[in-house]
Parts: C-alpha cells; sequence; structure tokens
C-alpha cells in the first residue's frame, strides 16, 4: 500500500501554489484587520464571480484570524476546487487527452471511478452514489460558466442558450435518486446526450469529465483527479536530499528534515552516524518546521530511529487495508539521546505523524508554535479504463488516476490530529528564538543524560 502525498500539489498547500506568495500565517493587514465574516463574505462574493485564486486567498486571511472556523475551512475547499476547475479548462493537454478517449470509454471510466472512490475513501457517507453524481452536477454547471471552458467546447453558442440549459439541468437533477453507480452512470450519459444535441458538441466527453473531476475534487481539499501528466509527474519526481545536519556547541547534533521520501529513514540513520564520527553528541534536536509532509511509510520508519517502543500513530479508514496500529518494536536499534523538536505551522501530515508519536511517547520535548493540523493519509489510485501504452516500454500507461484521502491519523493518546495539529510542550511564537531555546534544553538534557551513564560508557 502506497501512502504517497504531496501537499504542495493538493488541499491547502495547493493553494499556496495556485495563489504566489499565500502562505499559512500571513496575509493579513496590519493597517486594517476584517473580519471573519468579511473576508468570508468576500471570498463567495469572488469566488461566484470566477476568481477563486483571489477567493483562496480572503479564505486564508479569515483563517489567520480563526483557524478552526469551519465556514472558513468549507469555503477554502470550494475555492480550491473551483481554482482546480479553472487550470484544468486552460490546460490544452489536458483536454486533448480526455477528447483522445472513446465515448464508450470515457462513460466506463466515470463508472470506474465511482466503484474506486466508494470502497477506498474515508468516510462512506461522503461517497454515496447519489452525492457523487450530485457533486458532478455542480461542477458541470460551474464549467457552463467558465469562460475557457465555453469557448473550448461551446465556441458559437449563444449565452442565452447555454443560461437556459444551465437552469433546465438544475431543475431537473435536484430531486433525482441515484441509489448506486449504476444509474449514476446512466444519469451522466443522459445529461451527456442532451448537452451534446443543445449545444452541437462534437463528444460528450468534456461533459463527462466535469462528472468525473466533480466526484474527485469534492471529497475534501487534498483529495484530486489527477491527469495522466500530472500522475506520471508525481509518481517520476527525482528525489532530493531531505535531511541536513551539522554539530552544534554543547555536543548537540542538529538534524532537519525538509520532507519526507523514501530515502528519509535511511538519511537520518546516516546523518546520527556521521555526526558521532565528528564528535561526542549528547542529544539531538529535530527540527520539523516547515515540512509539508510527504511518504507516511517514511515518517513511521523515521520514528523506529528514535523511538524503541510504543504506539506510533493509528490509521483509520473504511476498510481493513486502511485500518492499522503502528507501532515501534526496534528496542535498542534506536537511539536513546535525548530529543527536542522544532515544529510551526508549517509542520504538517507525516511530520506531525513523527512530531506527535516523540511527544506523546515522552521521548522529545516539542518547541515552536501548534502545527498545521492535517491528521490524513492519501492514496493514488490509477485508473485502468482506457489505459495507454507506453510506446517506449510497451507497459501500459494510466490515463488517469486519483489521489484520495484513505484514512485519519490518531495519535498514540488517542487524540485526532486533523483539526488540531499538535501543540508543543514550550510555546516559542519568535521563530528566531526557536532554535535558541531548543538548543539551549537539548544542551542541558545533554547534561543529564550524561551525568546518569556510567564512566564505562562515557566516552
Amino acid at each position: 500500500m502506497t501512502h504517497r502525498l504531496s501537499l504542495r500539489a493538493c488541499g491547502l498547500f495547493l493553494a499556496c501554489i495556485l495563489v504566489p506568495g499565500t502562505i499559512h500565517g500571513q496575509g493579513s493587514d496590519s493597517a486594517s484587520t476584517p473580519t471573519v465574516d468579511d473576508l468570508l463574505k468576500s471570498a463567495r462574493e469572488l469566488r461566484k464571480k470566477n476568481r477563486p485564486d483571489e477567493a483562496i486567498q480572503a479564505c486564508f486571511k479569515a483563517l489567520t484570524v480563526d483557524r478552526t472556523n469551519a465556514d472558513a475551512l468549507d469555503e477554502l475547499r470550494k475555492s480550491v476546487r473551483f481554482a482546480l476547475q479553472t487550470q484544468r479548462h486552460r490546460d490544452a493537454s489536458f483536454h486533448a487527452r480526455v477528447m483522445a478517449m472513446s465515448q464508450a470509454d470515457v462513460l466506463a471510466l466515470y463508472g470506474e471511478v465511482v466503484s474506486k472512490i466508494q470502497i477506498q475513501y474515508v468516510d462512506a457517507d461522503k461517497v454515496t452514489a447519489g452525492r457523487l453524481f450530485r457533486q458532478g452536477v455542480e461542477e458541470y454547471l460551474y464549467a457552463l460558466t467558465d469562460p475557457n471552458f465555453v469557448e473550448r467546447h461551446l465556441k458559437g453558442v449563444d449565452d442565452a442558450v447555454i443560461a437556459k440549459f444551465r437552469v433546465s439541468l438544475q431543475k431537473a437533477q435536484s430531486g433525482r435518486e441515484i441509489l448506486n453507480s449504476i444509474q449514476a452512470k446512466e444519469a451522466v450519459a443522459e445529461i451527456a446526450a442532451a448537452s451534446k444535441r443543445v449545444f452541437g458538441m462534437r463528444m460528450i466527453n468534456p461533459v463527462v469529465c466535469e462528472f468525473i473531476c466533480g466526484a474527485c475534487n469534492s471529497l475534501d481539499e487534498y483529495s484530486a483527479y489527477l491527469s495522466a501528466g500530472q500522475y506520471l509527474a508525481e509518481s517520476s519526481a527525482s528525489p532530493q536530499m531531505s535531511v541536513n545536519m551539522r554539530l552544534e556547541d554543547g555536543a548537540v547534533a542538529y538534524l532537519q528534515i525538509s520532507h519526507f521520501q523514501p530515502s528519509t529513514p535511511d538519511e537520518v540513520e546516516t546523518a546520527i552516524k556521521n555526526l558521532t564520527m565528528m564528535g561526542p553528541v549528547r542529544a539531538i534536536v529535530l527540527d520539523l518546521r516547515g515540512n509539508p509532509g510527504g511518504l507516511f511509510s517514511a515518517a513511521v520508519k523515521t520514528a523506529e530511529k528514535f523511538l524503541p517502543g510504543g504506539i506510533i500513530v493509528t490509521a483509520q479508514g473504511q476498510n481493513n487495508e486502511a485500518n492499522k496500529v503502528y507501532t515501534s518494536t526496534t528496542g535498542n536499534a534506536a537511539t536513546n539521546l535525548p530529543m527536542v523538536v522544532l515544529v510551526d505551522s508549517e509542520t504538517a501530515s507525516a511530520a506531525e505523524v513523527l512530531a506527535v508519536a516523540l511527544r506523546d511517547n515522552q521521548r522529545a520535548k516539542l518547541i515552536g508554535t501548534a502545527t498545521f493540523g492535517k491528521g490524513s493519509v492519501q492514496k493514488v489510485i490509477a485508473f485502468t479504463t482506457a489505459e495507454e501504452i507506453d510506446p517506449e516500454t510497451g507497459r501500459p500507461v494510466p490515463r488517469a488516476a486519483v489521489r484520495i484521502t484513505l484514512a485519519r491519523l490518531i495519535a498514540p493518546s488517542g487524540s485526532p490530529i486533523t483539526g488540531v495539529g499538535v501543540t508543543p510542550d514550550q510555546l516559542v511564537p519568535n521563530r528566531e528564538r526557536q532554535v535558541e531555546t531548543a538548543l539551549e534544553l537539548a544542551r542541558e538534557l545533554g547534561r543529564r543524560y550524561t551525568s546518569m551513564m556510567t564512566p564505562t560508557m562515557r566516552q
């Protein structure tokens, strides 16, 4: 099971890419501070005006004021979803692949999407066939107001015709009962055929594509439809070093993990060995600030490097594959050096898993500010419908995939991570003071550690 996720490509961190310069905790106006209600009203108006990027900025400002505001989070999800749609409608290569499929294949793909989402997604009540269908209707209705979609697929169609079709579609489907994936597929085929007839479209593919993306992108801020190009880009990303190290005064090893990838656990082990060769090490400062997460399994294996035993994290999902308690049994193989962990509001996902495992097992002291609060695991599921054949390898290549939330993560203490984050033992809001404070504490813990060692153990 692959627990690969990329926050830079989804959810709130995706919003940072969609709106350059927007990061968590920034964007507030020091001269005047609007209320959350004012910001939400602005966000809704901007989204309705087809300006989702600006709507995201307004949502970020609202969350800066109140990071747990449910309305702000809901509006952010909607704005991110429609920003994804806007990008999709501007992507010529995406549409070329969509139009390359046969009409039968694109309908079959919709059926596969609904079936796989229903089996895999963490919340069963959010993936009923009826709800996924309604989200597809909403996506298509919004597409009919998008200038790029209209220019690409409805060129020459009178605006009044489009507006009338939108109204009739909304009325016809508002009370429609969809009980299973077969009925959903039949309903989509019916709507697509009607669209083709009314608008004079060459193929039904663009319509069905909106239903596919609507089903995937409406689940939460981390789940999203991936085109073939996006899927290949994710799966073939070139790894970079994820661990930086240095030896500080007072025999303190400073390790910074920027993200989690398959090599991270080995990088950590190598870094510790190299540091001990440079001189005596009595404590470790682990810097997870700004770490957006990455490979879930790498975070678990990294925790085993520091945790001799105990629960690391519990995953709770809809099926047996997702439900699991992750524990460490490494015993003496784990380093026993005292630890201090640095965290901040951009410490997220897999990084939060490591931080809370060390805190809840009394293995480390946490310093900084509360973490982001993304306690979920994503899995990329490729679709087999209408696979392409790679001309170089001769192997089938998925035409599309979905990044889907598979499970929620629970801290060893039993508390959720999502929406709450991990609270440090010592709150230090000033970033410039955080490292200094962590090093001071690490030196003190190192001195205590040394004093407890027997003379034969001392170096």
